[in-house]
């Protein structure tokens, strides 16, 4: 049974874009950059509280970004240049056969065209060419396809699948599962872990569907592609996929995919040591409920500001001084440098400033002291946040509801 793939999505996860955007970025490897981050002004503890319009929501959720495939990884080979000779009359290639092996480089750029590489893959396939050779058909391919090679080719590729590169794979297109399920199997036991996630994204990036065998297959390569997969396709996963994934591969995962993984880490870590669990679910703490971070807060183990500025803004927010101080421990100075970016920036602007100010970081940003925040669903509603009221308002806001309940 195929599960249905949700289509990628730039930024939250939660709001989809028109897949042309995506795929032109992801034809060009482009990586974009997280929003800038509103800064203190540093004019008082009130200014932040005034110059929040009451209908920014930014700083209620995390910033939105937009991280696609690093297409520029260390594997991958050089730009193609090749050079401009004239082919020796009598080389001119018109079948691909065996003695092309012993062309020197210069005369398989001179002779080979690109157009008879497309036509005779097969050929090309069961003949031994070097991998300097290989590179330089690739290069010829990519002449023919500027804009990435259409599936009748990527069919056809079997062990030329080696010689792509995850720029190349980026620019193709792939709808049919079965192609991924054969170059995923030619790939096994080889180190193409970035070509492999580039074929899942481009799959992805297609609206395909993804089977649980297909998923169970990926699972056996290192986990570069997490970050591609639609939470409900991580789900189906197995628990032990989280053992082999490295920080950066969850680099451009959103919330949404964090949370799904999250779970998977604490059932995989459950077993081990508590200083070895903290170890490995920290990179997954992402997706960590508000619940979880308070019982870590508890066991005496700190987090660094690079993981604790990871946590969704959601699960941060509830937290109160006196856990976050025991979640950072002697982190918590990180604080500081961190005060103007969220989520941090986020929970300042939910805490007292006479409490942050007794953390002596000189934290700016908090509820001045008289000031109450009242949480209002209706007025959440309109507005996408806490109220911050003086007394006197707050007094007016009681003795309506007050006199209300009474009429009532």
């Amino acid at each position: 049974m195929a599960l249905q793939t949700a289509r990628p999505c730039l930024g939250s996860c939660r709001t989809p874009t028109h897949s042309s955007l995506l795929l032109l970025l992801l034809s060009l490897g482009w990586v974009l950059p997280p929003g800038a981050q509103a800064a203190d002004s540093g004019l008082g503890i009130m200014t932040p509280w005034l110059q929040r319009p009451s209908w920014d929501l930014s700083w209620q959720r995390p910033e939105l970004t937009a991280i696609l495939p690093r297409a520029r990884r260390s594997t991958e080979k050089k730009a193609c240049t090749l050079r401009q000779k004239t082919c020796p009359p009598g080389r001119n290639v018109t079948v691909v056969e065996e003695n092309l092996v012993f062309y020197e480089e210069w005369e398989l750029e001179a002779c080979v065209d690109g157009a008879l590489l497309d036509a005779q893959m097969n050929r090309v396939n069961v003949i031994p060419f070097t991998h300097q050779q290989l590179e330089i058909f690739r290069c010829k391919l990519n002449e023919v396809y500027p804009q990435g090679y259409p599936e009748s080719l990527v069919w056809r590729l079997r062990y030329f699948f080696y010689a792509v590169t995850p720029e190349d794979i980026y620019k193709w297109s792939v709808t049919s599962l079965e192609v991924v399920k054969y170059l995923l199997k030619i790939s096994k036991g080889r180190k193409m872990d970035a070509q492999v996630a580039a074929l899942i994204a481009r799959y992805q990036v297609g609206g395909g569907q993804m089977d649980k065998a297909t998923l169970d297959t990926l699972a056996t390569f290192r986990p570069t592609y997490l970050c591609f997969l639609s939470p409900e396709q991580l789900g189906s996963m197995q628990h032990n996929v989280v053992w082999a994934a490295r920080p950066q591969d969850l680099d451009a995962c959103c919330p949404l995919q964090m949370d799904v993984l999250y779970s998977k880490a604490r059932i995989a870590f459950q077993n081990t040591s508590r200083s070895e669990y903290f170890a490995r679910i920290k990179p997954y703490l992402g997706g960590a409920p508000t619940e979880d971070m308070r019982a870590l807060s508890r066991q005496n183990i700190h987090m660094d500001t690079a993981t604790f500025k990871k946590l969704q803004t959601e699960a941060l927010l509830p937290l109160t001084i006196a856990e976050v101080q025991k979640l950072l421990g002697p982190n918590l100075a990180g604080l500081k440098a961190e005060e103007g970016n969220s989520p941090i920036r986020d929970w300042i602007f939910r805490q007292p400033q006479d409490d942050l100010d007794s953390l002596g970081l000189g934290l700016h940003g908090g509820i001045p002291n008289g000031y109450l925040v009242l949480d209002l669903n209706f007025r959440e509603a309109l507005s996408g946040g806490a109220h911050l009221l003086r007394p006197g308002p707050v007094l007016t806001v009681i003795t309506t509801l007050f006199l209300a309940v009474t009429l009532n």
